[in-house]
């Protein structure tokens, strides 16, 4: 059976794996810097709601950029 790869991370997940408490990521999202994210389910319109998503590609990618391992 083939292992299925996760193509996006939940703030709870990040937190899991990388470390990264979910208070931080949420103080990175409302400054405007830190890990890159997406959005989904939101009113274009709106600045709150919806579901918000780290693409673990991109997450790996900056945390090397910056200088941190992953895994």
């Amino acid at each position: 059976m083939s292992e299925v790869r996760k193509i996006y991370y939940r703030p709870k997940e990040i937190e899991q794996v990388f470390g990264i408490k979910t208070s931080t990521l949420s103080k990175q999202r409302q400054g405007k810097f830190g890990l890159p994210y997406t959005v989904v389910g939101r009113d274009p319109k709106s600045n709150r709601g919806g579901i918000i998503l780290y693409e673990v590609s991109k997450v790996h990618d900056y945390l090397e950029r910056k200088g941190r391992s992953t895994l």
